[in-house]
């Protein structure tokens, strides 16, 4: 009779346990870090203001979403843009300070010389490193939103000069979120909504109307709801 064969002892670790190839199975799904509804981040500079006012004129007041507004202000001057575009909304409109809490329903401005990320659920706001030289606020506040929110983070790009905003839609994007450009022939300025989309950072190519349509419509998607 032939001997039945003994299978080899498991191989130990310098820990003292058993090595063992580990499967996509026996991975637990990582939580989604952050808050639990989407966070939208929207950039602009010149022009910017007509193109925030289209968006949030044509935005629900409940869409279950918070929005933060990034737009290139004057350093030195004091912004009313909280003021004008709390004239076209439907949601509360505040002009950020650090700290404050994020809520759904709302919008948030960003102020003159920060620069702006999020942290834990909070908006946190720090001088900028100087006046002179090539800003990139909506850079920043996008990756930090990726990393917050994960997959439900959302990037918009509006009118504006230069590049700013592809970077972090590039981030917002590889996090799960969902990405979104100004269509250039609606802007004012169209540069930077073109820069991101010739990236590749760009999941929709809208006016800022349909912008808000796309965005009351996702909101309600158990994805990122």
């Amino acid at each position: 009779m032939a001997k039945a064969k003994v299978a080899p002892k498991p191989r130990k670790t310098r820990a003292g346990g058993s090595r063992r190839k580990v499967t996509s199975r026996d991975e637990a799904p990582s939580p989604r870090p952050g808050l639990s509804f989407p966070v939208v981040a929207v950039g602009a500079s010149a022009g910017g203001l007509a193109a925030f006012t289209a968006l949030l004129e044509a935005l629900p007041a409940k869409s279950g979403m918070a929005f933060v507004l990034i737009q290139h202000l004057e350093p030195k001057h004091e912004s009313a843009l909280a003021t004008l575009l709390s004239k076209a909304a439907s949601m509360p409109v505040v002009e950020v300070s650090d700290g404050i809490a994020v809520e759904p329903n709302h919008v948030y401005v960003i102020p003159p010389n920060k620069n702006m990320t999020i942290r834990k659920g909070t908006l946190r706001l720090a001088p900028r490193a100087g006046t002179s030289g090539v800003q990139h606020p909506i850079d920043g506040f996008s990756i930090a939103l990726a990393e917050e929110q994960g997959n439900a983070a959302v990037g918009v790009v509006l009118s504006g000069t230069g590049s700013d905003g592809t970077y972090g839609l590039k981030a917002i994007k590889a996090a799960g979120g969902v990405t979104f450009a100004q269509d250039p022939q609606t802007a004012e300025f169209p540069a930077m909504p073109m820069s991101a989309i010739t990236a590749g950072s760009v999941d929709f190519v809208l006016s800022p109307k349909l912008i808000a349509a796309e965005l009351g419509r996702i909101g309600r998607h158990p994805y990122l709801a």
